[in-house]
């Protein structure tokens, strides 16, 4: 496999953790599971005040943003070979955005959940591989979740587990690599282009 561009996750592998998730659905009042979801079955009132509540914690998450360690490195390596950097996010564009712009990231392809079905479907992992008029089977997909390791397997590309999540064991088995830190990606993926 010939490795053409590198999509990352935001949230927990370009940026450090932020979001309590638990603090959101107890806000938002008794939402279990995934929220996207959650919210996706809600009456259109309901949803607009939980998106309202998940706004205000994704605008103070991108406020507050830090980024992990090695993420210019690791994409100023990627510039250098002349691979394509992708952005997938069950996040919303205008947080991307700020994100974005305060910590000088650029991307070929960024795709957010405003631009269709979001992770763990396959759509955005074919969809930033469509902008950057990539092959998804050249690609390799780095995130710190289950959804992120199961639309890129769905979408045919490679996957990459930041353990940065506390429960990252307990889904490990899904990645095609696991790494501690974004320092460990220039060997896989030279090691995938021998």
């Amino acid at each position: 496999m010939k490795v053409t561009a590198l999509i990352f996750d935001l949230d927990g592998t370009l940026t450090r953790p932020y979001l309590d998730f638990d603090l959101i659905r107890a806000e938002i009042g008794n939402v279990t599971g995934p929220l996207l979801e959650a919210m996706d079955r809600m009456e259109p009132d309901q949803k607009q005040k939980a998106l309202d509540i998940l706004h205000r914690h994704e605008k103070a998450a991108a406020e507050n943003s830090q980024l992990n360690p090695g993420v210019h490195e690791i994409c100023a390596w990627l510039r250098e070979r002349k691979l394509v950097i992708g952005l997938v996010t069950r996040n919303q564009r205008r947080s991307v955005e700020h994100i974005c712009q305060v910590h000088n990231l650029s991307f070929d392809g960024i795709v957010t959940r405003e631009d269709g079905p979001a992770k763990p479907d396959p759509f955005p992992v074919l969809q930033v591989c469509h902008l950057m008029n990539v092959q998804p089977s050249q690609s390799v997909v780095v995130g710190d979740y289950l959804f992120d390791l199961v639309s890129a397997r769905c979408a045919g590309a490679c996957s990459v587990l930041l353990s940065t999540n506390e429960n990252y064991a307990d889904f490990a088995h899904e990645a095609d690599y696991v790494i501690a830190s974004l320092n460990e990606l220039p060997a896989i993926i030279d090691n995938m282009n021998d």
